[in-house]
C-alpha cells in the first residue's frame, strides 16, 4: 500500500499553473522568483521558503496554509487503504509496477453481487481479487477513458461476462475498447450493486466525461481528485469545471466518507477539506 501521496508540492503548483493557462515566466515574475527556480519547484528539485509559498498560493488561487502543508509534507491520510463500510465490500487494488494505478472490486455483502471499477492493468490480479471476495461481478464501471484505467477492460469483461459502463463522452478515448461498452453513466442516475447504490456524478475536467461514483460511505473519484490534490487539466475551462464539480459533488459529502482515487492513497472528505490546497 502507499507510503506517500500521488502529488508532491511541485505537482500542485504545476497543475494549478497549467490549469489556469499561466505562463511560467508570468508566475515566476509575480511570485518574485526566477523562471529557473519555478522550473525546479515543479520538478521537485526545490522547496521554497514559506514567504514564496504564500506568494505562489496567492497568484494561483490556492489556500496558503494548505499549500504550505504540502511543501512541508505534513499531511498523509490516516487510512491510505480506506476503511471498511457497513454492508459494502471494497477491495482497493494497487495495480502495475513502475506506474501505479488503483482499481477496485466493490460489492454488496448481503447479496454477493459486485462490480469492478477501473480495470487499468494486471488482469490476473483483478481476477484473483474477485475470486477471493466470492462476488458475482455484474458490471464493469469506468470513471474515465484514459488507457491506464481501461487497459484490461476487454479481459475483465470477457472473464466475468459483465458489460462495461462509462459516460458516453469518453467513448472517443477508448478506441477499439468502445465495443465492450453496453451502458452509459449519466449524472444523477443510480447504479445498483445488489442492495447497495452508487450515484453517478459528473466531475469533468481531467477528461470531458469523468464521473465519480458516490455511495453514502465511499466515493470512487477516478482522477478527478487525489489525496491533497486534483487530477491534471490543461485549460482554464476544464480547471474551473473540475474544482466546481468536485466542490459540489464530493467536498459537500459527509466528512466521514472515504474517497477512493485513481492514483495514490485513499483519503476522506474531512481530510481533503483540511488539507487540499485547491479548496479554500
Amino acid at each position: 500500500m502507499y507510503m506517500q501521496l500521488e502529488d508532491e508540492f511541485g505537482d500542485i503548483v504545476g497543475k494549478a499553473r497549467r490549469g489556469q493557462e499561466i505562463e511560467p515566466a508570468d508566475l515566476a515574475r509575480e511570485a518574485g522568483i526566477t523562471e529557473e527556480e519555478l522550473g525546479k519547484i515543479e520538478r521537485y528539485e526545490l522547496t521554497p521558503d514559506p514567504q514564496t509559498v504564500a506568494r505562489l498560493a496567492e497568484e494561483l488561487g490556492l489556500h496558503p496554509g494548505k499549500l504550505q502543508g504540502s511543501a512541508s509534507k505534513s499531511y498523509f491520510p490516516l487510512y491510505p487503504a480506506g476503511r471498511p463500510g457497513e454492508g459494502l465490500v471494497v477491495e482497493m487494488m494497487v495495480l502495475g509496477t513502475d506506474f501505479l494505478v488503483n482499481g477496485y472490486v466493490v460489492g454488496c455483502q448481503e447479496t454477493g453481487k459486485g462490480a469492478v471499477i477501473d480495470p487499468g492493468v494486471d488482469a490476473e490480479k483483478i481476477l484473483k481479487t474477485i475470486e477471493a471476495t466470492g462476488l458475482e461481478i455484474e458490471q464493469v464501471l469506468v470513471t474515465h477513458g484514459h488507457h491506464d484505467h481501461v487497459g484490461v477492460l476487454s479481459e475483465i469483461c470477457q472473464a466475468t461476462e459483465a458489460p462495461a459502463i462509462i459516460n458516453k463522452a469518453e467513448l472517443g478515448l477508448l478506441g477499439g475498447l468502445a465495443t465492450k461498452v453496453e451502458g452509459s453513466l449519466i449524472d444523477g442516475e443510480q447504479v445498483a450493486i445488489g442492495k447497495q447504490m452508487l450515484v453517478a456524478r459528473g466531475t469533468p475536467g481531467h477528461t470531458e466525461g469523468s464521473m465519480s461514483l458516490v455511495h453514502p460511505q465511499a466515493a470512487f473519484v477516478g482522477d478527478a481528485l487525489f489525496a491533497g490534490s486534483l487530477g491534471g487539466t490543461r485549460n482554464l475551462k476544464s480547471y474551473g469545471e473540475q474544482r466546481q464539480t468536485i466542490g459540489e459533488h464530493i467536498m459537500g459529502l459527509d466528512e466521514r466518507v472515504t474517497l477512493f482515487p485513481g492514483h495514490g492513497p485513499a483519503t476522506t472528505v474531512a481530510e481533503e477539506r483540511a488539507h487540499n490546497p485547491f479548496f479554500l
